[in-house]
C-alpha cells in the first residue's frame, strides 16, 4: 500500500506495567527509525537502543524492525518496547506523531491492513477478534485453532474435492453413455459423499464455536422458593445468590458470568414472581420479566409438589410473548413419592424433572441448557461471529445433498456442484471458474 499514513498505537493494555509495546506500521517506519534511533536496524532482529529526541534520551528501549512484506500487516513495521507506565509510552507516541503522515491507529486497523495485504483471511481475522475477547479457556483454544488456519485448510480440502468432481463431470459430458465406465461414476459418488461429510463437520464446529465466541444470557425465572438461587449456585459453583426458605429473598436481578462446559454464559437470578403488595417485590417482578425478554433462553422453575398452577401458566404466557425459548424444569423431585412423580411426568412430558439438592438429573439440565442455547443463538445477531459463513456452507451442503447420480442428469449435477463451490468460494474468497476449465485440459486432455 503506497503513500498511506503510518499508524501508531500502544499494543499492550494501557496502565502501569513492567513494559509497554508501541507498534508502528506504514511507509514512514524507516523515517521513524532514522529520526529517533539514528542507526539502521536489520529486519527481524532485536536492538537495545536509546530513543532520543535530538540529543536527549527519552528512554532506553528494545526495538524490532520488520521489513515488508514479512510483517504482521505486510507493511514496514516497528515495535518499540519501552518502560511501562502511561507517562513514558505516551511521551514516545507523542514524539512519533510529530513525523509527517503519522497518526494514531483506529481500533483493529493493524489487523485490517493485514487482511487487505493478504496476510490473513477474513476467517482468521474474526478468530483473532474472538481470541482477544475470549471469556473461557475453551473459547480461547477454539479461536486459536481457527487462527492457525486449520479451518481454512479444511475448507480448501472440500473446495478441491468439489473442484475435482466438477472436472470429472464436465469431462463425462463430452462422452456418450456407452463410453462412460462404472469406475468414473463411482469416483464421482464417493467424492460427493466425502464432501458432504466434511462440510457437516465444519458446520458443526462453526456452530459450536459461535457458542464459545459469544457470551450467552440465561435468565432463571419462577415463583418464590422454587430453587432459582440454588440452581444459580449449583451451575456457577459459587455462592452467588442467597438461599433461604423465606419467600422473596431475591428482590433484584443478580448476575454472574461463568463457564458452562467451556461456553461463556451470563446467568441471571431474578426475583420470585408472585402477586404482592410489596412495592420492592413488584419492581423485582418487572425486572425479572424484562430480563427474560433479553435472554437467549429462560429456565423456568416450579416446585413439583405444587405443580403448574394458573399463576405459572400466566407467567409463562407473559414470558412467551417476548421469548419462546423456554426450558421448563420441575424441581424438588426428591420430596415426593415415586408413583406420584411418574403420574406428573406423564402429564408434563416436555418438562425436565430435577432435584438440585440431591443432584438428580443435573447433568441433563446442563446439557439441555447448552442445547437450547445452540438453538437460540442460531438465529441471533452475529456479533463477533460471521453468520454468513454458516449460511453459505449450509447452502453448499444442500446443493450437493440433492444430487442423484444419474447419467441423464450430468448437466444438472454439474450445475449443482458449481453452485456448491460458489458458496464455499464466498467463504474462501477464491471464486474462479477458470480452475475447472484448466483442470479439464490438464487431467483429461480434451480436444486432442
Amino acid at each position: 500500500m503506497n503513500n498511506i499514513d503510518t499508524i501508531v498505537s500502544i499494543a499492550t493494555p494501557m496502565g502501569t506495567g513492567a513494559i509497554s509495546v508501541i507498534r508502528c506500521s506504514g511507509d514512514n517506519t524507516a523515517n521513524i527509525i532514522n529520526t529517533f534511533f539514528k542507526k539502521k536496524l536489520s529486519s527481524r532482529q532485536a536492538y537495545y537502543v536509546n530513543f532520543k529526541k535530538e540529543n536527549i534520551v527519552i528512554d532506553d528501549v528494545v526495538a524490532i524492525y520488520y521489513a515488508a512484506p514479512k510483517s504482521y500487516t505486510g507493511e514496514d513495521m516497528l515495535e518499540i518496547m519501552c518502560h511501562g507506565g502511561p507517562v513514558m509510552y505516551q511521551l514516545i507516541i507523542n514524539e512519533i506523531l510529530q513525523i509527517d503522515n503519522c497518526r494514531l491507529a483506529k481500533p483493529g486497523e493493524f489487523s485490517e491492513r493485514a487482511f487487505l495485504n493478504n496476510k490473513m483471511s477474513l476467517l482468521e481475522a474474526e478468530s483473532l477478534c474472538a481470541l482477544i475477547n475470549a471469556k473461557t479457556e475453551a473459547a480461547a483454544l477454539a479461536a486459536r485453532e481457527s487462527m492457525s488456519g486449520k479451518m481454512t485448510k479444511d475448507l480448501l480440502g472440500v473446495d478441491n474435492a468439489i473442484l475435482k468432481t466438477r472436472i470429472q463431470v464436465e469431462a463425462l459430458l463430452d462422452f456418450s453413455d456407452e463410453d462412460i465406465e462404472t469406475e468414473g461414476i463411482q469416483s464421482i459418488s464417493k467424492l460427493i459423499n466425502d464432501s458432504k461429510k466434511e462440510i457437516s463437520k465444519i458446520l458443526e464446529k462453526l456452530k459450536n464455536n459461535r457458542l464459545l465466541f459469544e457470551t450467552s444470557k440465561v435468565a432463571v425465572i419462577g415463583k418464590p422458593n422454587t430453587g432459582k438461587s440454588s440452581l444459580i449456585n449449583y451451575l456457577t459453583e459459587d455462592e452467588v445468590s442467597i438461599v433461604n426458605k423465606k419467600a422473596g429473598t431475591t428482590r433484584d436481578v443478580v448476575s454472574k458470568i461463568f463457564s458452562l462446559d467451556g461456553v461463556p454464559v451470563t446467568i441471571f437470578d431474578t426475583a420470585g414472581i408472585r402477586d404482592t403488595n410489596d412495592l420492592i417485590e413488584k419492581e423485582g417482578r418487572e425486572r425479572a420479566l424484562k430480563q427474560a425478554a433479553s435472554a437467549n433462553i429462560v429456565v423456568y422453575l416450579y416446585n413439583v409438589s405444587d405443580g403448574i398452577d394458573q399463576e405459572d401458566i400466566e407467567i409463562l404466557s407473559n414470558i412467551r410473548k417476548a421469548n419462546e425459548n423456554i426450558l421448563v424444569a420441575a424441581n424438588k423431585i426428591d420430596l415426593i413419592e415415586k408413583e406420584v412423580l411418574e403420574k406428573i411426568k406423564a402429564n408434563n412430558k416436555e418438562d425436565l424433572f430435577i432435584s438440585i439438592k440431591e443432584n438428580i438429573n443435573m447433568n441433563m439440565m446442563r446439557n439441555k441448557i447448552l442445547e437450547y442455547l445452540k438453538s437460540a443463538i442460531k438465529n441471533s445477531s452475529s456479533g463477533l461471529y460471521n453468520i454468513k459463513n454458516i449460511e453459505h456452507l449450509n447452502q453448499a451442503y444442500q446443493e450437493i445433498d440433492g444430487i442423484q447420480i444419474n447419467l441423464n442428469e450430468l448437466e444438472l449435477i454439474a450445475e449443482k456442484l458449481k453452485m456448491a463451490q460458489k458458496n464455499i468460494s464466498m467463504v474462501l474468497d477464491n471464486n474462479d471458474d477458470e480452475r475447472v476449465l484448466s483442470g479439464i485440459f490438464s487431467n483429461f486432455c480434451i480436444g486432442k
